[in-house]
Order: C-alpha cells, then sequence, then structure tokens
C-alpha cells in the first residue's frame, strides 16, 4: 500500500482522516457538479435543445453529474484511497462505472420526484442539492466496501 501523505502528516491509516478527505473532495465536487448543472440547465435553457424542462433538467444533471464524477474518482485516487488495492485497474474502473452509474440513476430519479411539479415540485436547484447529499452517502459507502481500502 503506497502512503498517503499530506503536509508531512502520513494519514495512511488515519480512516477520520480519509473521511475528512472525503468529504471535502465530495464536497469540491458537488460544488462543482451544481456548478456545472447550473450552466448546463441555463444553456440547455436557452438553445430549446429539449422541449420540456423535465428533459432539460436530467440532461443537465446526467453532464454535470459525470463531469463531477471524472473529477471525484481522480482527486479521490490521490487522496483518499488506494487504487489497485483490492481489484485490478481495470475491474476498479469498472466498479467505479457502475456504482457511479447507479449514483446516476439514484440522482436523476431523486431530481425527477423533487422537481416534478406532480410530487415535490421544488426548485430545481434545491433539489439538486438534496440528491447530491443522498447520493454521497451512496457513493462513499460502496467504494469504501466493495472497490477500495
Amino acid at each position: 500500500m503506497g502512503k498517503k501523505v499530506i503536509f508531512g502528516f502520513d494519514y495512511t491509516n488515519n480512516e477520520y482522516m480519509k473521511l475528512s478527505l472525503y468529504l471535502v473532495v465530495g464536497g469540491s465536487a458537488a460544488l462543482l457538479e451544481w456548478g456545472l448543472f447550473y450552466l448546463f440547465f441555463k444553456g440547455l435553457s436557452s438553445m430549446l435543445i429539449f422541449s420540456l424542462q423535465t428533459e432539460t433538467i436530467l440532461a443537465a444533471t446526467t453532464m454535470a453529474f459525470a463531469s463531477s464524477t471524472l473529477y471525484h474518482y481522480i482527486l479521490c485516487n490521490i487522496f483518499v484511497f488506494e487504487s489497485g488495492s483490492r481489484h485490478q485497474r481495470g475491474a476498479e474502473l469498472s466498479l467505479v462505472f457502475i456504482v457511479s452509474t447507479i449514483g446516476l440513476c439514484w440522482n436523476l430519479l431523486l431530481m425527477y420526484f423533487f422537481t416534478s411539479p406532480a410530487f415535490f415540485g421544488l426548485n430545481p436547484m434545491v433539489s439538486k442539492i438534496i440528491a447530491s447529499a443522498i447520493v454521497t452517502v451512496w457513493n462513499y459507502l460502496s467504494r469504501k466496501r466493495w472497490i477500495f481500502k
């Protein structure tokens, strides 16, 4: 296992530090996702690519989620998890994509329910923040349990 060191502090076996860094990385990924969601939503809305607001919301959610997942994966491999420690890298990458896809499905489902007038009818940005918080729990637990050490 490679050492995890930040500012001269070795936190390789310090689970509290790893969880803290996961939350920092996840928080920055969430901010990136929310910002991208806003930009994609406004951009797609102004270009009239989709005829329904729900389609625009789901497309913007998908693009923002995919971008922030890549960012999150790279930073977590640097600061939190030991890449290649439990699975060979190809299998690890496949598992990350599976977990991320499940997370995206949760994200899309939650966005649909939160924004749909037939259900909660919440503001898209408020819905995005709530959905992100719920999906973060899934992401951390699944990565910790099944993918990385």
